[in-house]
This record gives C-alpha cells, sequence and structure tokens, in this order.
C-alpha cells in the first residue's frame, strides 16, 4: 500500500518532464534532474517512515513489556516445573505460566496455607491485536506470610468438568 503512495508523485513528474520536453518547454537533462531528484526525495521518505514505524513498534513493545512488570506487582517471576522459590516472609513472587483461553484449558492453583494469592491476570500476547488461538500467559502473584517451606502445585484442566489435570507444575516455596 505504501509503495502506491510513493509511485503516484513520481508518475506525475515523470509525465510532466515529458509534457514539458515534449513541448520544447525544458531539455531533457532538466527533466531527468527532475525524476532524479524526485526519486531520491522518495527514498528519503520512505526511509523515514520506516525508521519512523521502527522506533514505534520499540515503543510499543517496551510499553507491553512494562505493563507485564507492573501487572506482576510480585518480585521476580517464575516460569518453569520444579523450581524452588526462595523468599523473606512478607515477601511476594510471581509465577507465570503459558495460556491459550480460546482452547478452554485453564490453569488451577493448588495453594497450602500460609500463602495468599494476591492476584491473578491473563496478559496480553506481545503481538498486535487478538487473534482467536493465540497464546498468551497467566500470572500469578502470591505472598508468603509464614515462613517455612510449601508446595504450590498448578494443575492445568482440560474442558469440562470431573476431568483429571492435563498436566502438573509444581513450585518450591522456602520463605525465611
Amino acid at each position: 500500500m505504501h509503495r502506491f503512495r510513493l509511485i503516484t508523485p513520481v508518475s506525475a513528474l515523470v509525465l510532466i518532464a515529458l509534457a514539458l520536453s515534449a513541448c520544447g518547454g525544458g531539455s531533457t537533462t532538466t527533466a531527468t534532474q527532475t525524476v532524479t531528484e524526485a526519486q531520491t526525495q522518495t527514498q528519503q521518505d520512505t526511509q523515514q517512515q520506516t525508521q519512523t514505524q521502527d522506533q514505534q513498534q520499540t515503543q510499543t513493545q517496551d510499553q507491553q513489556q512494562t505493563q507485564q512488570q507492573s501487572q506482576s506487582n510480585g518480585g521476580k517471576v517464575y516460569t518453569e516445573d520444579n523450581t524452588t522459590v526462595n523468599i523473606a516472609t512478607g515477601d511476594s513472587f510471581t509465577v507465570q505460566l503459558p495460556i491459550n483461553p480460546s482452547t478452554g484449558y485453564t490453569w488451577v492453583p493448588n495453594v497450602p496455607m500460609g500463602y495468599v494469592q494476591v492476584s491473578d491476570n491473563i496478559l496480553q500476547s506481545q503481538d498486535q491485536g487478538n487473534i482467536v488461538g493465540q497464546g498468551s500467559a497467566e500470572q500469578w502473584v502470591f505472598s508468603a506470610d509464614t515462613p517455612g517451606t510449601g508446595t504450590i502445585n498448578f494443575d492445568l484442566m482440560p474442558p469440562g468438568q470431573g476431568k483429571k489435570p492435563e498436566r502438573t507444575v509444581t513450585f518450591t516455596v522456602n520463605a525465611n
């Protein structure tokens, strides 16, 4: 689409230059110079538009990362199964797992006594737009209210009730 916008001014200048040279109103050299200058300006405009679009895309990605980090509000983010989380009593931490809400699968956390679930957010995808079937991530923020060791399990449940989890992810938490 951008090519058509850029080609149209160049084409108009070429036609004007040819008309002038055919009528004797200017020399071929002048017409060629005019076309060359128009092409150079068009290339510069295209480069500037590309740089502006790249800058906007980088800013959008930075904003999304900042938004995801601020949504967690829970210190370090843990994503791997069988991870040990070492924190001070009263501090919070974040667990982030992949999710695709359109499939009907859900993560169900099993939180032991002494831990409080502070929040649960489904993050927007890094890609632009909301595309059906596009994966994302879900984040939970937990706080350890009492010292000791506990285990938080996340069961990936298929759609429907009364089914067994398809997968379980475990985090061992040591609160000092």
